[in-house]
This record gives C-alpha cells, structure tokens and sequence, in this order.
C-alpha cells in the first residue's frame, strides 16, 4: 500500500511535535512493508527528493511565498503542496490514500481527494479553539472553519487522545465512529544515553545543580510562563536548582522579564530551540522535566523525557492526563498554577526514593504501550479498514486505482 502524507513540517525543518510525529509514523511503516510518501515544505532551497530508510520524501520551495500573514502564507502553501502532490501521484500511480496533518495542509488534501476520488485520512493533532481558548477573530474563525471542513471530508479521524475525541466530537458535530484514538509514540531508540555525560554538564549548569527542564514553543498554551511563575517558589527549598528552558516563541521576551523581575534570573538559561543531540543530553542530565501546558491534545515531551529515564511533573490536562499515572510514572499538578507546580517539581528534587520509582515505572510503559511500530501497526489497520470500506462504495477514482 502506498499512503501519501502531506504534513507542513517535516525533520529537518521542525517547528512542534508534528514534524516528528509524521517522521517516525512513516519509518515504522516502511519496517512494516508499507510505502509512505510524505510530501513537504522546504526553506532555503534545500527542496528536491530524497529516500530515507524507504520513506520516499519530497519537499517543495516554500520560501518568499507573499502573505501578510501565516494563515495567508498556509493557504498559497496549500497550492504549491497540492501541485507537488499532482506531479507524484503521476510518478507513482497507485496511491491508496492520503493522510494529512492538522489543518495546515488540510486544503491540499481535500482537493486531492476529490480530485483522484480516493480516501482520506486526517490527523487531528490540536485544534484552534483550544491552542487559543477561544475563537475571538477572523483569523481565528477561518482556521477552525478549515478544521472543520478537514474532518468532515475525511473518511476517518485519527487524534492522539480520549481527550481530543471528545474535543473534535463537540467542536464539530463528528459522529463518535469516524474518530479512531492512535496515540504518540516515542522512539525509545534515539535517547540513549551520551557519552560523557557529566563533563557536558557544565554547559548548562553548575555541578552541584539539580536541572529543571522544559523544552516546547513559548506560546501561552504550553504554559512556559507558569514554570517562571514556579521558580522562586522552588528555590526557597531547593536553591541548588537550575532551570534550564529550551525554544522560543512569542511569549519568551516577556519570560525573560519575568525571570529578571522575580530576582531568579541567574537561575534561569534560555538555550532557545536546540538540535537533537542537545536534546538527548538535556533530558539525561534533567533532573526533573516539566510540561505546564494550560492546553495539550497529548504530549510528545513527556515520552521522550520518560524514554531518557526522567521523572516527569504534567499539568492535569487534555492528553497529558492520559499518559501518567500521579505517583507511579510521574506527578501531576493543577493547571495554570505556579505554586502547585513548585509543589510538584521540589517533591521529585527532595524525594530520590519516589524519582528512581517513578522513572522505572515511566520506562516501563513506554516500552510497552508508546513503541512507533505499535502505534504505526494500530494505524495501517485502520488504513486497511478504510480501503475494505472504500472498495465497496460505488465512489470510485478518476485517476490512479486504489490498490492494497
């Protein structure tokens, strides 16, 4: 079978967890005999093709479109995507279906579904209405309106928790059938343990220093300005703490002011977005990682953090809910709240008895539940549901047959 992706992101232009997402869902289904396509944006000109491990990649020039916004620039992506996606389906004949990624590249998509007559397939991976807590302007309106007409189209919804069915369900009136639950995974491969760990230490902290982590975009939804919040709570029990904060967005000028006004700046490293090698190093020197989002449909973070043998402290919301268990293979704490998440991140500093519980506990479950193959099995059978369904339908392809 030959699925094509179309996803905005794609490694090594990463910006959330969908680059990564859309990456490792396609290396396991290549391990399993299938022939993912992901079609992609390139900037810097560094588009063209390319075959990574089975994975057939093809990335188009997505540099100096002219918008006077992103949701302007998302759109005019969207022709480009959809002219790229033409010119291989051509090459390759007999895609089976297509699999798209948020809303991002949802209007591609629904054109190349009618276009070619054949299933599609949507991943919801967040949703305007809860990255915003609202919709509040037209730009706002206009993504959700997108979303929304996204999962009408598709054959099958796909979300990464409990949470987001119940999400997508109410926002848009989707019949609870349509939408599978597939969750992350985690590569558990890619955070082993680096080389001379400790010696690194010294780039972030200093040795006596525990690390408090956090890595994500600094937009309100994932809650960086809580951990700030957090810091001098934490410090007047724990003042060998270090918080080291990764990523940038929107929200980072006014952290960094926060950290200055509470008087913890000189505890406090912004690294902005690192490489993955940095990463790795990063969640095995933590002694605690945090995610104090006000809003996540899942959580990759958590995963990795967990896969890195790193206790976890969540906000007790959305998908983050469903990944730990409070007091086995993590903390939760309330969300939108500085001082329970002191509360949470000075307990797993003072207490190594339930950090070391928990971190074995945490490797555990993703081993057995969270491993890409599984995750990847789970959504090809659903794949092979939809083509079964779609062979019965009298809606039929103008274009490449569908084949299994």
């Amino acid at each position: 079978m030959k699925i094509l992706h179309l996803a905005w992101e794609y490694p090594p232009y990463k910006v959330g967890g969908l680059a990564t997402h859309v990456e490792e869902l396609a290396h396991a289904q290549a391990k399993m005999g299938y022939e993912p396509i992901v079609i992609t944006c390139a900037f810097e000109g560094k588009e063209g093709y390319e075959n990574v491990d089975g994975v057939h990649v093809f990335r188009f020039n997505a540099d100096n479109i002219p918008a006077e916004d992103f949701p302007s620039w998302a759109l005019q992506m969207n022709l480009l995507m959809q002219n790229e996606a033409s010119q291989v389906i051509s090459e390759f004949k007999d895609i089976s279906l297509f699999h798209t990624h948020d809303w991002l590249s949802a209007t591609s998509a629904i054109a190349l579904k009618h276009i070619y007559r054949l299933p599609l397939i949507s991943t919801v991976h967040s949703l305007e209405v809860g990255r915003r807590g609202g919709i509040y302007d037209d730009r706002q309106k206009m993504i959700n309106d997108i979303e929304g007409r996204m999962v009408y189209e598709s054959w099958k919804v796909l979300t990464c928790s409990e949470f987001m069915k119940r999400s997508v369900s109410s926002q848009f009136s989707v019949p609870w059938d349509k939408i599978d639950v597939v969750p992350n995974g985690v590569n558990a491969a890619k955070f082993k343990t680096p080389e001379n760990l400790l010696a690194e230490k010294n780039r972030f902290a200093l040795p006596h220093e525990k690390i408090v982590f956090f890595v994500g975009r600094h937009v309100w939804e994932k809650g960086v300005d809580v951990l700030v919040g957090a810091i001098p709570y934490v410090l007047k029990e724990c003042p060998d703490a270090k918080f080291v904060i990764s990523g940038k967005g929107y929200m980072t000028d006014k952290c960094k002011k926060l950290a200055w006004d509470f008087g913890v700046a000189d505890k406090t490293l912004f690294t902005e977005y690192v490489d993955d090698n940095t990463l790795n190093l990063l969640y095995h020197l933590s002694d605690v990682v945090v995610c104090p989002s006000r809003y996540e449909p899942f959580g990759i973070v958590p995963l990795e953090a967990m896969a890195s043998n790193a206790p976890v402290v969540i906000s007790d919301t959305g998908g983050l809910n469903e990944i730990i268990e409070h007091e086995k293979d993590g903390l939760k704490v309330m969300t939108n709240n500085s001082e329970s998440l002191a509360w949470g991140i000075t307990r797993v500093l003072k207490d190594p008895g339930l950090a070391q519980f928990m971190k074995k506990n945490a490797a555990e479950k993703v081993r057995s539940i969270y491993d890409w193959e599984k995750i990847a099995a789970r959504t090809c059978n659903i794949y092979n549901q939809v083509i079964s369904d779609y062979q019965k339908n009298s809606w039929k392809p103008r274009g490449p047959q569908a084949k299994v």
